[in-house]
């Protein structure tokens, strides 16, 4: 399959390991208090988009974030594990900067690894279709590697904030 030229992105609302700078990687961490927030500020937003397929990383913070948009328009959720973060073994649970620019953490994924699981995901998504991707940092910077751009032009995406990504250039090595 050809993978879709735009994509609707929302990263998940913040959980306490955010808030404290620890990699979270596929480590299971519910929202905080504010991320609980974050994800009922996010329902307006969504509501403004035309969307017509929602795919969710299976780990509960994603889960909690698209949670109270789930009734809005009474949308069927796509569960999938391929749009998990990057699994980063024993670094997980520890300051960011502890990992450092690891390409190969022990028990976790490589970045070769992590990028091949997003490609196959990216090329399973229906195109033409108004996809709403619920997932997290690391994917995000993957998609950009890929070729999307976000608009507005984003480094870094923010927590609970939907975001446009189009496909507008080749991939990046």
């Amino acid at each position: 399959m050809t993978p879709p030229s735009t994509l609707i992105f929302l990263r998940h609302a913040q959980t306490p390991w955010n808030k404290a700078g620890l990699t979270m990687g596929q480590s299971d961490i519910p929202l905080s208090d504010l991320g609980r927030q974050e994800a009922i500020q996010a329902v307006a937003a969504l509501k403004t988009l035309q969307i017509d397929v929602i795919v969710c990383s299976h780990l509960k913070r994603c889960l909690q974030t698209i949670s109270p948009f789930r009734g809005v328009g009474g949308y069927k959720i796509h569960i999938n594990p391929a749009w998990a973060e990057r699994s980063w073994g024993v670094y997980e649970g520890v300051s960011k900067s502890q990992r450092a620019q690891e390409t190969h953490p022990k028990n976790g994924e490589t970045d070769a690894d992590f990028r091949d699981r997003i490609q196959h995901a990216l090329n399973g998504l229906p195109s033409g279709k108004n996809i709403l991707l619920v997932s997290h940092s690391g994917v995000f910077r993957e998609l950009r590697r890929f070729g999307y751009e976000s608009d507005p032009a984003l480094d870094k995406i923010p927590h609970a904030i939907p975001v446009r990504l189009r496909r507008n250039r080749a991939p990046q090595g």
